[in-house]
C-alpha cells in the first residue's frame, strides 16, 4: 500500500516527466519547421550594403520629388487618321482610340512639354496628373522638326514642376531615371545611364544629337523626362528601338533653345544654308584625289538660298563654319540648326582641292 508521502512522491514524478516530455515535444516541432522551410530569412535589423543603400534612397527621393509634375496624355484621334510620326519612329496605339503619351510641368501655371508627334495637330487634349486629377490643355506651340510642343494645363491652382537641366554637362555612364505612361502604364519609373551622346538618329541634326539611354523607354513614354541624379529633367524621351532595348532622348538644352519661339510665336524659326550634303565616302576620297574623309560634300544648290547666292556650287567640301571645323554632314546641320537666322557666317570649302572662303547671311528654313 502506498503511503501518502509515497503518492505524493510519484505525482512530482509524473509532473517533471510530463513537463520533460513536452519540451522535447516542443523542440523536436521546431527542428521539424525549420527543417521543412524552403527559405532563409536574415535578422529583422540586417543592414543593407551602405553604397547601395544610398542609392536606393537617392533614387526614392528624386521620384517622389518629380513624379507630381509628370503628366500622362490622352489625345484622340480621327478615324482612320495616320500619326504623323518621325522616320523610324516605333508604332503607336489605333488613332481611333485615345493615344497615351507623357509630359512634364515646367511652370507652376501649367506650362508643360511634351513631342509633337503625341498631341499632332489634334486640339481635344487630356491630362491626368499624378493625384488622379484630371484636366484639358491646348497647345501652344508646335515644332514638327524637332518634334516638341508645348502645353498650357487648364488650372486654378499651381502645379508641381520639375526643374530643367543642362544636358551639355551629361557624361557617359552617368545614372539617369526616366519616367512616362509605356503601354498605358501611368507614371512608370525606370532607371538606367546615358549610353551615348550625339547620337546621329531620326531628325538629330536639329537637336545636336540624342542621348541614348538603357533605362527602359517604350511607346507611350514619348514626351516623359529623362532625369539626372539631381532631379532635373535632362532630355525628352522620344523614341525607341529593338523593342526598349535602347532608348533616345532629345537633350533638353535642344528644347530650351525653343522654348521662348514655341511660347511667343507658336513655332520655331531655324536658320538654313540651302544646300543638300552627303558624307564622303571612300569612293569620292579617292575620285577627289582627297587625304582624308573630313567634310560635307553638296551634292545640290537650292535655287535664291544664301548658298547659291554665294557662290557655292555642287561638289564644293564644306570643311568650316563660322570657325569651326566642320568633319560631317551632321556637324554642318548642327552648327546651321544652332545659328540664329540672318546671322553672318564664314564658310570654308575645298574646290578642286583648293581651300576657299566665303561669306553669307544665313536664311530662314521653310517650313516643308
Amino acid at each position: 500500500m502506498l503511503t501518502h508521502r509515497k503518492l505524493n512522491s510519484c505525482r512530482t514524478l509524473s509532473r517533471a516527466g510530463l513537463l520533460l516530455i513536452g519540451l522535447a515535444f516542443l523542440a523536436a516541432s521546431a527542428a521539424g519547421v525549420e527543417a521543412q522551410r524552403l527559405w532563409t530569412e536574415q535578422a529583422a535589423r540586417q543592414p543593407a550594403v551602405p553604397t547601395l543603400q544610398q542609392l536606393n534612397d537617392a533614387l526614392l527621393d528624386l521620384t517622389e520629388q518629380v513624379l507630381p509634375a509628370i503628366i500622362s496624355l490622352q489625345v484622340r484621334g480621327d478615324e482612320g487618321a495616320a500619326p504623323d510620326l518621325p522616320r523610324n519612329h516605333p508604332p503607336v496605339p489605333d488613332p481611333s482610340t485615345p493615344i497615351t503619351g507623357s509630359g512634364f510641368i515646367i511652370k507652376a501655371n501649367g506650362l508643360a512639354i511634351t513631342n509633337q508627334h503625341v498631341v499632332q495637330d489634334k486640339e481635344d487634349i487630356h491630362v491626368r496628373l499624378f493625384d488622379g486629377t484630371q484636366a484639358r490643355a491646348k497647345v501652344l506651340g508646335r515644332d514638327t522638326i524637332g518634334d516638341m510642343a508645348l502645353l498650357q494645363i487648364e488650372t486654378e491652382t499651381p502645379l508641381p514642376v520639375v526643374p530643367l537641366g543642362d544636358s551639355d554637362a551629361l557624361k557617359v555612364g552617368e545614372f539617369v531615371v526616366a519616367i512616362g505612361s509605356p503601354f498605358g502604364f501611368e507614371h512608370s519609373v525606370t532607371f538606367g545611364m546615358i549610353s551615348g551622346k550625339r547620337r546621329n538618329f531620326l531628325r538629330s541634326s536639329v537637336v545636336g544629337g540624342y542621348l541614348q539611354t538603357d533605362a527602359s523607354i517604350n511607346t507611350g513614354n514619348s514626351g516623359g523626362p529623362l532625369l539626372n541624379m539631381r532631379g532635373e529633367v535632362v532630355g525628352v524621351n522620344t523614341a525607341t528601338i529593338r523593342r526598349g532595348v535602347m532608348g533616345f532622348a532629345i537633350p533638353i538644352n535642344a528644347v530650351k533653345a525653343s522654348l521662348t519661339q514655341l511660347h511667343d510665336y507658336g513655332h520655331v524659326k531655324r536658320a538654313y544654308l540651302g544646300v543638300r550634303i552627303d558624307p564622303l565616302d571612300r569612293d569620292m576620297i579617292i575620285r577627289l584625289g582627297l587625304e582624308s574623309p573630313r567634310g560635307a560634300y553638296i551634292h545640290e544648290v537650292l535655287k535664291g538660298q544664301p548658298a547659291q547666292q554665294a557662290g557655292l556650287a555642287i561638289g564644293d567640301i564644306i570643311v568650316g563654319f563660322d570657325g569651326r571645323e566642320v568633319n560631317s554632314p551632321f556637324d554642318l546641320q548642327t552648327a546651321v540648326a544652332a545659328s540664329p537666322i540672318g546671322k553672318k557666317v564664314r564658310i570654308e570649302f575645298l574646290r578642286q582641292q583648293e581651300r576657299q572662303t566665303v561669306e553669307l547671311a544665313l536664311g530662314e528654313m521653310p517650313e516643308n
